[in-house]
C-alpha cells in the first residue's frame, strides 16, 4: 500500500502505532494526539501537529490547582492524559520542537520517532537538572504554547503563597480590558474565579463560594442526568431535547401533583414550577451546563453505566409516584 492509495485513517493509525512502539522505550504513554510522562513533579507532553511535535512542560500540581480554583475537582479523578487533551487544562511552556516529514515507510517512521522520543528524553533530563524543584519553578511566558490569561504564571505564583501578586496582574488586566479565553456565564472567567480564590478567607467571599459550590453540584448532576439519560455514546456532547423533556417533566410533574393533590394549593404548585423552570434557565444560561456534557463522555464506561441505570430508575420512579397520586387521588 502507497501513500497514494492509503486513506487519512489508514495512515494516521499507521504513525500512531510506530509512536506507540518507540515512545514505551522511553517512558512515555500515549493517548490521541500526544505522548506524555511525569518526571520530577513534572507533566511533559509532546503534541503532534501536522508536520510537527511539541514538547511542553508544566509543574505537575498546576492543573490540580486550576480545577480547584475553577470548580472541576473532579478532573484530579481522571486519566493524566487530561492534563494534556482536557478542555480545562493548562499550557505549558514550550521546550523543544520537532520536525516530522510524510512517510508511510515503517523503519523511516520508527527512525523519525526514534529520533524525537531520544531528543525529547535528552530535553527533559536538561530540564530537570535546571530546575529541580517543580513546586518554584516558574514558566518563561516568552516560550508559552498560547496562554494569554498567564494562567501558568498565576497558578505557579498562587502555589508559591504570593496571591497579592497574582491579583495585582489580574488588577491590571481589568484594566486594560482583558477577555480571559475560559468564560462562566455572562459575567465570570477565569480571573473572576481566581480572585475569588485569592479572597477566600473573607466571610463573604466564604459564603458566596458555599453556594457556588451547591449550585455547581446540581448543575452537574443534572447534566450528568441529562447525558446519562441517551445513547451513551461517550461522543455525544449534548444531550437529546426529548431526554430534557422526560426528565424535567418528571420532576416538575411529581413536585407540582404533589402540592396540588396532597396540600391542594395551586398558587404553591406554580410557584414551585415558576422556580424550577428559573433554576433550569440559570443552569443552561451562557453553556454553564456545556462542560459538564463533555465530562461525562470522559468518565470510565462503567461510571456512565451506573448513571443511566439509575437514572432510569428515577425517571420511571418519578413517573410512577404522579400518576399514582392522580389514580388514588379521593
Amino acid at each position: 500500500m502507497n501513500s497514494e492509495t492509503m486513506t487519512d485513517k489508514e495512515y494516521r493509525k499507521i504513525i500512531a502505532d510506530a509512536r506507540r512502539s518507540v515512545s514505551r522505550k522511553y517512558g512515555f504513554r500515549q493517548s490521541s494526539y500526544i505522548n506524555f510522562k511525569v518526571e520530577g513533579g513534572y507533566f511533559f507532553c509532546l503534541f503532534f501537529l501536522t508536520g510537527e511535535a511539541r514538547l511542553t512542560v508544566k509543574p505537575l500540581y498546576a492543573d490540580d490547582l486550576w480545577w480547584d480554583i475553577w470548580g472541576a475537582t473532579e478532573n484530579k479523578k481522571e486519566p493524566l492524559s487530561l492534563r494534556g487533551i482536557g478542555a480545562y487544562t493548562l499550557s505549558g511552556q514550550v521546550l523543544a520542537s520537532y520536525e516530522i516529514k510524510n512517510t508511510t515507510d515503517k523503519s523511516k517512521l520508527e527512525n523519525q520517532f526514534e529520533q524525537l522520543f531520544n531528543g525529547a528524553t535528552a530535553e527533559i533530563t536538561k530540564f530537570i537538572a535546571d530546575n529541580p524543584d517543580a513546586d518554584t519553578f516558574y514558566p518563561d511566558e516568552s516560550k508559552m504554547d498560547h496562554d494569554p490569561d498567564r494562567l501558568l504564571y498565576l497558578m505557579a505564583l498562587i502555589h508559591n503563597g504570593k496571591e497579592e501578586e497574582a491579583l495585582s496582574i489580574i488588577k491590571e488586566a481589568r484594566k486594560n480590558k482583558h477577555r480571559c479565553i475560559f468564560q462562566s456565564g455572562m459575567f465570570s472567567d477565569s480571573y473572576t474565579y481566581i480572585r475569588r480564590w485569592c479572597n477566600r478567607e473573607q466571610a463573604p467571599i466564604r459564603i458566596r463560594n458555599v453556594f457556588a459550590s451547591i449550585f455547581n453540584n446540581i448543575v452537574r448532576i443534572r447534566a450528568y442526568a441529562l447525558m446519562a439519560l441517551g445513547k451513551n455514546n461517550k461522543k455525544e456532547t449534548l444531550p437529546d431535547i426529548y431526554d430534557v423533556r422526560l426528565l424535567d417533566g418528571g420532576i416538575v410533574m411529581t413536585l407540582c401533583f404533589s402540592i396540588i393533590f396532597i396540600w391542594h394549593n395551586f398558587t404553591l404548585a406554580w410557584i414551585t414550577l415558576a422556580v424550577y423552570f428559573i433554576l433550569v434557565w440559570f443552569m443552561d444560561f451562557e453553556n454553564r451546563s456545556e462542560r459538564y456534557y463533555i465530562r461525562f463522555g470522559n468518565l470510565p464506561n462503567k461510571t456512565r453505566l451506573r448513571w443511566k441505570i439509575s437514572m432510569w430508575i428515577l425517571v420511571v420512579a418519578l413517573y410512577i409516584y404522579s400518576f399514582a397520586i392522580i389514580f388514588f387521588e379521593p
